[in-house]
């Protein structure tokens, strides 16, 4: 029995399985695709038998085995999937050793009164393999803390920018201030995301978690621009709202910002109705399942997550120079100052005259100066015979 979802995506159920035919087929689809499996072990109801007719040695862990893969989604593998496993297990363990021990009580056969206690007691037990395992003491909240911090690190820094790039808007050049605000992002993202990778390799070391896979050099590079994609992303999409709200309203995009894109790696929301799906295009969420892929070689959606991340990106530069692009305008014709407050505001407070008010004093001066001579004086040259009032061309 392996436990999935009937259709994609849905809550997973129990279903029969017979494409399967081997325990390690079977970990290498929970590795891939599946969320557990619940797997009898071939010669279980030999052994069983021969415990009852009286053999002395019995293993009651080797009837079944519970496959399960923790690095597919941390949260959700340890409240459900795990519990999930586990509870059948020990409901079929339960019902069978009722029907041994009826059975039991039931026989005359003189043969069958002295089997082995423990196996007509306990007939069914099991082991749990972790497939994938990241289980570990920070596991749950490791990437998640991770991306939080920088985020809150480049929010801070973003309102910095905010507040003193008036003079830029003022004096560059659009052209250079496109290729600027990007390429500052990202460098600001790869700073902060390398932090991030250390900060790991010295928490857990080489050897994090001896089941799981090594962490070699690759794998603090895969780390680290990681990061630095997820960084990136929220960082332009932060950049965006920043440059064109005024500083009352600069707290409600970080809000709404890192609030979903915590609860989309905490949360458990792939197994929750298709509303809460749009946690799908959380960078938070797509970079935590990308590093639990590199830690753990889990559910393989690289494609996904890769292709996610970087239409984000994409589509926020292209939206970034759009909104510098606005903001420019905005600063260059008066009407929104360095703070972010526009004209008309009792804040506002700008040295670039409002672009209304000086063309309306360009009309009125136009108005106020005196009336041009409509007609033009032709004054002829005597010397040469030629006159303009006669008509005297010389020819």
């Amino acid at each position: 029995m392996v436990l999935d979802t009937a259709v994609t995506p849905s809550t997973p159920v129990w279903l029969q399985n017979h494409d399967l035919n081997s325990v390690d087929a079977v970990k290498a689809w929970v590795q891939h695709s599946g969320w557990g499996a619940l797997v009898v072990n071939p010669g279980a109801s030999a052994r069983l038998e021969s415990a009852l007719a009286g053999a002395d040695h019995y293993n009651a862990s080797a009837a079944m085995t519970l496959i399960e893969s923790t690095g597919r989604q941390v949260v959700a593998e340890m409240l459900y999937v795990s519990s999930a496993l586990t509870t059948t297990a020990q409901a079929v363990a339960r019902q069978y050793a009722q029907i041994q021990v009826t059975n039991f009580q039931a026989t005359d056969d003189p043969a069958q009164q002295q089997p082995n206690y423990a196996a007509l007691i306990h007939p069914v037990g099991f082991v749990t393999v972790d497939v994938a395992p990241a289980g570990f003491t920070m596991s749950p909240v490791m990437s998640t803390f991770g991306y939080l911090a920088i985020l809150l690190s480049i929010i801070g820094v973003l309102i910095m920018w905010k507040m003193t790039s008036f003079p830029f808007f003022a004096r560059v050049r659009f052209c250079d201030l496109a290729l600027m605000w990007p390429v500052l992002l990202l460098g600001l993202a790869l700073v902060l995301s390398f932090y991030q990778a250390l900060a790991f390799l010295a928490f857990r070391g080489p050897n994090f978690n001896s089941q799981a896979l090594t962490y070699t050099t690759a794998t603090f590079f895969k780390f680290w621009f990681t990061g630095t994609a997820v960084a990136f992303s929220l960082g332009l999409w932060l950049f965006n709202w920043f440059l064109h709200l005024t500083p009352q309203l600069m707290a409600l995009p970080s809000i709404c910002t890192v609030i979903p894109n915590v609860l989309s790696t905490v949360s458990t929301f792939e197994l929750a109705p298709k509303f809460y799906r749009i946690m799908y295009a959380m960078p938070f969420y797509n970079g935590s399942s990308l590093i639990l892929y590199i830690l753990t070689g889990a559910h393989p959606t690289i494609g996904r997550n890769v292709g996610v991340l970087v239409a984000e990106i994409v589509a926020m530069t292209a939206l970034l120079t759009l909104s510098i692009w606005i903001r420019q305008i905005c600063v260059l014709r008066g009407i929104s100052d360095a703070h972010g407050w526009f004209h008309g505001s009792r804040y506002y407070h700008s040295h670039i005259p409002y672009y209304k008010d000086v063309r309306a004093d360009a009309e009125h001066q136009a108005e106020s100066l005196p009336p041009r001579r409509a007609g033009v004086e032709i004054v002829d040259y005597d010397d040469d015979g030629v006159s303009l009032t006669t008509g005297n061309l010389g020819v």
